[in-house]
C-alpha cells in the first residue's frame, strides 16, 4: 500500500519560490522535499498547465482570465516576478514539463485537478490521464485529488488503479459514501476545520488523511500527534529538517 510521506510541498516550495512553478520544483528537490503537490489548469486553447486560479492577477503580472489565452501566450507571461525580481521571466509551466521535471527527480506527486467553468470533467480528465500515461516516469507515485469529487468518479472510470484523494475545506456529513464511490486512498481536509473525532473516523474507516495548508511547526507537531498521516506546507524544508532532526 502506498504511504503518503509526513510532509509534502504546496505547489512545490512556495516559501522560497513562485508557486506551481519550475524554480518551486527545483528548490523543493534541493532542500530534500520528496513530495510536491501543484495544480493542473487548462487555457483556452486546452493547454494543460500548472497554475491555481482562474485569473492571472495574483501571480503573474498581468490581468485576465486563464481561459482567455493559448500557449503562444505563455511566452511572453511572467510567473516569476510578483514572487521576486530573482525570478522574473519565470514562464508558467506545462503539464507536460511539469511530469517531465518531477520525473527526472524521482519525486511524488499530489496533482490536484482544477473544476473551470465551461470544461467538462471529461476534459479534465482526459487532459491529465492521457499525459501521465506518456510523460509520468518518476519511481514514486501520483496522486490526484479534488475538490470536485464528480471529477474523481469520472477518473475512476478512466483508471480504476488511480490512486485518488478526495478534497475539502471541511469534511461533510457525507464522507463516507461518497468515499465508498470514489474509493480514495486519502482524504485532504483544511487542518483548521480537523477534530480529533473526524481525524479518528477517516482512519477507521482505512483512509489516509492530510491537512493543508500548515506553515506552523508548532501546530505541525500537534497535527503529527493527533494522527495526520500528511501535511502539505509552504514551509516544507522546515518540517522537513525538524523530522529529520528527530530521526538522527
Amino acid at each position: 500500500m502506498v504511504r503518503l510521506p509526513p510532509v509534502i510541498g504546496h505547489r512545490g516550495l512556495s516559501a522560497l519560490a513562485p508557486e506551481n512553478t519550475c524554480a518551486a520544483i527545483h528548490a523543493a528537490y534541493s532542500h530534500g522535499i520528496s513530495w510536491v503537490e501543484i495544480d493542473l489548469s487548462l487555457l483556452g486553447d486546452g493547454t494543460a498547465v500548472i497554475f491555481h486560479d482562474d485569473t492571472l492577477e495574483r501571480c503573474t503580472q498581468h490581468q485576465g482570465h486563464l481561459v482567455d489565452i493559448n500557449r503562444e501566450d505563455l511566452a511572453w507571461l511572467d510567473a516569476g516576478s510578483w514572487f521576486s525580481h530573482e525570478f522574473a521571466a519565470e514562464p508558467i509551466p506545462t503539464l507536460a514539463e511539469m511530469l517531465s521535471l518531477l520525473s527526472t527527480y524521482h519525486m511524488g506527486l499530489n496533482l490536484e485537478l482544477k473544476a473551470q467553468p465551461h470544461v467538462s470533467h471529461a476534459t479534465i480528465v482526459r487532459c491529465a490521464y492521457s499525459h501521465i500515461k506518456k510523460y509520468w516516469k518518476s519511481n514514486q507515485p501520483i496522486v490526484i485529488s479534488s475538490f470536485d469529487h464528480d471529477i474523481l468518479l469520472a477518473y475512476r472510470k478512466a483508471d480504476p488503479d488511480a490512486l485518488l484523494a478526495m478534497l475539502y475545506e471541511d469534511l461533510q456529513p457525507d464522507w463516507q459514501s461518497v468515499a465508498h464511490r470514489i474509493q480514495p486512498l486519502s482524504l485532504h481536509c483544511h487542518y483548521t476545520e480537523l477534530t480529533q473525532d473526524s481525524i479518528t473516523a477517516i482512519k477507521s474507516k482505512g483512509y489516509q488523511i492530510a491537512a493543508y495548508t500548515c506553515n506552523n511547526l508548532n501546530e505541525a507537531i500537534q497535527l503529527w500527534q493527533s494522527g495526520i498521516d500528511t501535511l502539505f506546507s509552504d514551509q516544507a524544508h522546515l518540517f522537513t529538517q525538524y523530522l529529520n532532526n528527530k530521526a538522527e
